[in-house]
């Protein structure tokens, strides 16, 4: 939580030092926007009550994310034109309580506030599988649920 023009100087330093020195960073945040500058041109993880949930590509996995979770994260997002946010409707969630980090849901950790989960979904844990091109979901119902679409 640092000043908003000193924050993206650090950004900026770290691109520099990823580009000049060839380095990669573990860059760990709740920022969305911080991330996807960050990441840019490389690979991203997504967590949820920390399992990795999404991983892949940055471009691949930000637009044609497959896990609700990550779904339900970018339909979040500060959208800046009022008439285009007024028609993104509600937030995809079944439940806007987050489960007790002592006791974790079974099965997929994001089931409770799914709103494709299914019986499978609270009994067994979903590995992180490839669909593709390097992209990987730790979803059972991924190639099931609606295609993504922001509004």
């Amino acid at each position: 939580m640092i000043d908003a023009s000193l924050r993206l100087s650090i950004l900026d330093l770290m691109m520099k030092l990823k580009e000049e020195l060839g380095i990669s960073f573990l860059y760990i945040t709740h920022d969305l926007a911080t991330a996807r500058y960050i990441a840019r041109g490389g690979r991203i993880a997504v967590m949820y009550l920390g399992k990795i949930v999404e991983l892949g590509v940055l471009e691949d996995v930000f637009h044609t994310p497959m896990h609700p979770y990550l779904r339900a994260l970018l339909a979040a997002a500060p959208i800046p034109d009022p008439k285009l946010a007024k028609r993104r409707g509600p937030l995809p969630l079944r439940s806007w309580e987050i489960p007790s980090a002592d006791s974790f849901p079974t099965g997929c950790r994001f089931h409770p506030r799914c709103p494709y989960a299914e019986g499978i979904c609270a009994e067994e844990e979903p590995p992180l599988r490839d669909i593709g091109d390097g992209h990987q979901v730790a979803c059972h119902l991924a190639e099931v649920i609606p295609p993504w679409r922001l509004m």
